[in-house]
């Protein structure tokens, strides 16, 4: 792994807020206007956006910005970390 990817963070941020193509077009659209951050998937019937950004370059308060700006409340935020599993991140409702 090269150090670029160490310093990369990936996540799964579910909104379930999400119930149409149109609403999942304008997350990923201000999703991908943040600098550092790239949309790995994207699914409505999960309703939820798996992305991958940059700590250096972006806070994670930025990301939920993004998605409140477009009238979603981010729910829960998956991590993947370093070592094996998941860790659910708080804080992120109102």
């Amino acid at each position: 792994m090269n150090v670029l990817e160490q310093q990369l963070t990936t996540v799964v941020l579910h909104i379930p807020s999400l119930r149409c193509g149109g609403c999942l077009k304008r997350v990923t659209e201000a999703l991908r206007a943040l600098p550092g951050l790239e949309i790995l998937t994207a699914a409505l019937p999960t309703r939820s956006v798996t992305l991958r950004y940059a700590r250096q370059q972006l806070e994670l308060e930025r990301i939920v910005e993004a998605v409140r700006a477009c009238g979603h409340v981010p729910g829960e935020l998956r991590e993947a970390g370093q070592v094996v599993g998941e860790q659910s991140a708080n804080g992120l409702g109102d």
